[in-house]
């Protein structure tokens, strides 16, 4: 095992600066902590930003590929048996009504659609909403149990 981490006094050059960043908006990890805090600790696993390329197969296909592989879910809820993909979670802000998002959001819509599984949009002011919340992730996880029994 090695650990690959210079002194901090260290200069690194390279062509193009990078800086560390939060991985969640302030949005993003408040509803992190609602999730966790009202599924029950093994129920599920939560993936953080995911590709869609990470879990779904374009069955070889590059172009279809190239489609998904730059873009990605908020969160993405998935069976902690298997890891099986069980619903999607993207949380919309105002930024969700430029012509360009909406493109992006339909496309996304679109593939889940396809896929079979379940995407919740939930916007940012709907956050403090649990209860509905709760309800709505619940009904997303039985439909999709429901799909992959057949």
């Amino acid at each position: 095992m090695k650990l690959v981490c210079p002194p901090p006094e260290t200069r690194i050059g390279l062509e193009w600066q990078y800086k560390a960043k939060a991985l969640l908006t302030p949005s993003e990890a408040k509803f992190h902590q609602i999730l966790m805090r009202h599924s029950l600790p093994g129920r599920i696993h939560l993936l953080c930003k995911p590709r869609l390329a990470d879990f779904l197969d374009s069955q070889k296909d590059l172009t279809a590929f190239n489609k998904i592989s730059q873009k990605h879910v908020d969160f993405l809820v998935c069976r902690p048996t298997d890891w099986m993909p069980m619903l999607g979670i993207e949380l919309d802000d105002d930024s969700h009504e430029k012509a360009a998002v909406k493109r992006r959001d339909a496309f996304v819509n679109t593939v889940f659609a396809q896929v079979g599984i379940p995407l919740l949009r939930i916007h940012v002011r709907e956050l403090e909403e649990i209860p509905h919340l709760v309800s709505k992730l619940s009904h997303a996880w039985l439909e999709r149990s429901k799909r992959l029994a057949l």
